[in-house]
């Protein structure tokens, strides 16, 4: 039972301030919300895909201040509105054991919506604000009015990375987030929106850097490697497996050259047939092949390209177009050098091709 990303936190000194600061970086205003009595805040909220949504929060200077401080460490927050939090969702969170201290589960409500989320005695927020907080929904997650956003990936920065690291093992933690080391502590979460790629980042922080970026392109793509050579998954490890992939691929899109486009396209193929959608794995592949063809990638991705369209064909029950497509694949792997020739063999000895 993972957890995974429930949503991402953006406050501000005044709830205006917060959805402005979403609206202004993304394109996107996040409406509706409501009061949080327990704790004098108020909300907006805004749906980014794959079940999840951004929140802009404040303290509500309407309410009566709560009689211990306040969640999010917002009794301490000054300047700009900024992404400054991230909440995780569990099923049950009597079955997981995190490695920092990350509050007691508390009741919550605002209006119909309840739930326990973990919050501190003390309000602040752990590993210098990237850790995240715990939720757990007593009902339904908000059903939010789509929108055109959709969030991508989440970048945790901290000058101990292993601990971060530690704490999202300890929360059994799946998804399209990664850590990197770093002076400082912070947050850069990526989205696609209607003008195109954008970012929210902590107070401070910016747009990643080159070479940032292209980790977390690698990153993710180890992520979703890690998923796919799971025997078994479950709901959320297999949606995020996609995620995963399709984040990497993303990414690599931004910052990459066609080979790790074309690979990116590959690993998205991969994930969808695992799961039995040979539609979605046919359509990855036969991009994963235009790319080859288009910008004369080559070296052993044309014959990964070959492979995943064979293993597409396969799932969708086409076993003709799959031994054609096994067969081209073998044709180039006889060319390539000692590895990359095993490599390719290997994955096509796991094709489900009599």
């Amino acid at each position: 039972m993972p957890s995974v990303l429930d949503h991402l936190v953006v406050a501000g000194s005044t709830l205006a301030e917060a959805s402005a600061a979403i609206s202004s970086a993304l394109g996107v205003s996040p409406i509706g919300g409501g009061q949080h009595p327990r704790m004098g805040t108020h909300n907006q909220v805004v749906s980014t895909g794959e079940g999840t949504y951004l929140e802009a929060i404040a303290t509500d200077p309407r309410a009566v201040g709560p009689d211990r401080p306040r969640w999010f460490g917002l009794d301490e927050f000054g300047g700009p509105a900024a992404l400054h939090h991230w909440v995780v969702r569990t099923p049950d969170f009597t079955r997981i054991s995190p490695s920092e201290d990350l509050g007691q589960m508390t009741p919550m409500q605002r209006g119909d919506l309840t739930w326990r989320i973990g919050i501190p005695a003390d309000g602040r927020l752990r590993l210098d604000g990237v850790a995240p907080s715990v939720i757990s929904w007593d009902v339904a997650p908000p059903c939010l009015p789509a929108s055109p956003l959709q969030f991508i990936s989440l970048t945790l920065l901290h000058p101990d990375a292993a601990r971060v690291r530690a704490l999202l093992d300890s929360l059994d933690f799946v998804g399209p987030v990664t850590v990197q080391a770093d002076l400082g502590a912070g947050m850069i979460a990526a989205f696609q929106t209607p003008e195109g790629s954008q970012f929210l980042a902590s107070d401070g922080l910016g747009e990643p850097s080159l070479d940032r970026e292209r980790q977390i392109a690698m990153d993710l793509f180890h992520a979703t490697w890690r998923l796919l050579d799971l025997t078994e998954r479950d709901a959320d490890q297999a949606g995020a497996m996609v995620q995963c992939a399709k984040a990497s691929l993303w990414h690599w899109r931004r910052v990459g050259a066609p080979t790790q486009w074309a690979i990116g396209e590959w690993q998205c193929s991969r994930a969808y047939a695992v799961l039995g959608d040979g539609t979605a794995a046919l359509e990855h592949a036969q991009r994963a092949l235009a790319i080859c063809d288009a910008e004369r990638v080559d070296d052993f991705v044309p014959a990964s390209a070959h492979e995943a369209l064979a293993r597409a064909y396969a799932v969708l029950g086409d076993m003709d177009a799959a031994r054609e497509q096994r067969n081209l694949s073998y044709r180039i792997a006889v060319d390539l050098d000692d590895e990359d020739r095993d490599v390719i063999e290997h994955d096509l000895g796991t094709l489900p091709i009599e």
